[in-house]
């Protein structure tokens, strides 16, 4: 008797991505989009997002310290994927911005669970998540509030049920 959970695979829409994936993202999972400057993250990010979002499977993307949304999807408009009918009824945005520059990493993370809680997605993703770890470095808090958000946000978001991207620029000294 076999009594492992299984957990499904979500394809991502991303042509000749989900045979790299074993078949896809594991549901529920949190995952690390990272790359440097300008190789596509927020782009497959976006792609990812628009395969996947639905009126069952909302996606919420928080965008921190980086471009704001409005710039963001005029961008992301000259992509086929794009489909902004989506835009408010499948996918929202949240500038966690303001947030991010009180340097309090609680706020921020309560402002998360507000969305979360009021929006109810399948897919949550954060970009860049490197503007929250230039804040702890910079801000009121560091690296061990740091380290205490990035295990709070994914206890959240796991106890959510929603598949998770952090979404940044990372060299390989960086958490």
């Amino acid at each position: 008797m076999n009594n492992r959970v299984n957990l499904g695979l979500q394809e991502t829409g991303v042509p000749g991505f989900d045979p790299l994936l074993g078949g896809g993202l594991s549901e529920f999972s949190f995952n690390v989009i990272a790359g440097a400057p300008g190789s596509g993250k927020t782009t497959l990010a976006h792609q990812i997002m628009f395969g996947l979002a639905s009126p069952h499977k909302k996606a919420l993307f928080f965008t921190a310290l980086g471009e704001p949304p409005l710039k963001m999807l005029r961008y992301q408009q000259q992509y086929s994927f794009f489909d902004i009918d989506k835009i408010g009824t499948s996918i929202r945005y949240v500038n966690l911005a303001e947030s991010l520059r009180s340097g309090d990493f609680s706020g921020v993370l309560k402002r998360i669970a507000e969305e979360v809680e009021a929006f109810s997605p399948g897919l949550v993703f954060v970009d860049s998540f490197r503007s929250v770890i230039h804040t702890a470095r910079s801000g009121n808090e560091g690296i061990d509030d740091l380290q205490h958000f990035v295990q709070e946000l994914g206890i959240l978001m796991t106890s959510w049920q929603a598949t998770t991207f952090l979404i940044g620029e990372y060299a390989h000294t960086e958490i």
